[in-house]
């Protein structure tokens, strides 16, 4: 194990001239984020190396759906197992948020951000930590080692747990080592949470844009479309040239009352728009008269499909037509199986793809 290293000596000049080369590796090794892929793993093999220990664990949890359990969300070892995660989330089963003598979304403060052997945390947790140590620690096959572990938290949020086991007693040079990378690691981390929350957002917004009655845009601050939803993308097929000075337009602040526009913003400003265009009566009512004869529709479901195709909803087109919400309901499902498709954005289209290649 590392020891402190005194003064002078060319042994000592060497270890420390390595040593300050693995804090550097593993500094760098964090610092390079990559969407694409993860090389965490790279972080903690150089951790295991400047702190010559025998294990390295670093893992994030997150609860599970419908759950008040947790389970893991991301890890990176070093000398576990691959079923490290099986037995680890099997024993995370029915024990909730406070399953090892502290709150695992929201430690109390006296264990955020500090490098604590495993004799303090039994102080701390009154030990509850020795129910982890003699069923969790067997299963992972360091039954009876030394613990040293930090909890990285930004603010009293958890970001992940990080530690090392080893048979012998962790040195306090090991403790400073880790105390020192602790920063980099939580930058690390509060990134890795930035991306995971940015893709969920990102998938929400496709998921509702989907769900719009119309053509629906998201234009980066640069004025170019970034995605479209299914009716969007086959409003562009159709004229690509219109739609794209029609988005502009509206960009440029002269939008049509066919348009609705919403800004985005970032931290810097503008980051872009949310546009969504009303889609026209189904071609006009020869369109619409053709797409109905097409689908082998009623005259009442003619009547809906017009409305649907503007981008009313099922309320509103009660509202107009007189009649029950489940009424328009029922016609509207009647129209998507006519029409073999599985949702209105679907619906539209079918309509406008049926115009293009009219």
């Amino acid at each position: 194990m590392l020891a402190a290293y005194g003064p002078g000596g060319a042994q000592g000049m060497e270890r420390q001239g390595r040593e300050v080369r693995l804090v550097r590796a593993v500094e760098d090794s964090l610092a390079h984020y990559s969407i694409e892929g993860d090389n965490v793993e790279a972080s903690l093999q150089a951790l295991h190396e400047l702190l010559d220990t025998d294990k390295v664990l670093l893992y994030s949890l997150a609860q599970r759906p419908k759950s008040e359990d947790l389970a893991v969300v991301r890890d990176a070892t070093v000398g576990f197992a691959p079923s490290w995660r099986d037995v680890f989330d099997e024993y995370l089963t029915g024990r909730g948020i406070e399953w090892c003598g502290y709150n695992a979304v929201h430690p109390d403060p006296s264990q955020r951000d500090l490098v604590l052997d495993s004799d303090e945390i039994r102080v701390l947790t009154d030990g509850q930590s020795l129910v982890a140590e003699n069923i969790l620690c067997k299963g992972l096959g360091v039954f009876g080692h030394k613990m040293m572990r930090v909890l990285v938290c930004e603010g009293p949020s958890l970001l992940g747990w990080l530690g090392c086991f080893q048979p012998d007693a962790t040195t306090e040079r090991q403790r400073e080592l880790m105390t020192r990378l602790l920063p980099a690691f939580r930058r690390r981390l509060e990134f890795d949470r930035f991306v995971t929350e940015a893709k969920l957002a990102s998938s929400a917004l496709i998921a509702a844009l989907e769900q719009v009655n119309g053509a629906a845009y998201v234009l980066g601050s640069a004025g170019r479309i970034s995605h479209a939803n299914a009716a969007g993308r086959a409003r562009f097929d159709h004229d690509p040239d219109a739609t794209q000075n029609a988005l502009a337009a509206c960009v440029a602040g002269a939008p049509t009352p066919r348009f609705k526009v919403a800004p985005l913003r970032g931290s810097a400003g503008s980051a872009g728009h949310i546009i969504v265009e009303m889609p026209e009566p189904a071609g006009g009512p020869e369109g619409l008269a053709d797409s109905a004869r097409r689908f082998g529709l009623t005259p009442a479901q003619t009547r809906v499909l017009e409305r649907v195709a503007r981008g009313i909803s099922n309320a509103t087109i009660a509202a107009e037509l007189g009649v029950a919400e489940r009424t328009v309901e029922a016609h509207v499902t009647a129209i998507l199986i006519k029409a073999q498709v599985p949702s209105r954005a679907a619906l539209i289209v079918q309509v406008f793809q049926h115009r293009r290649s009219a």
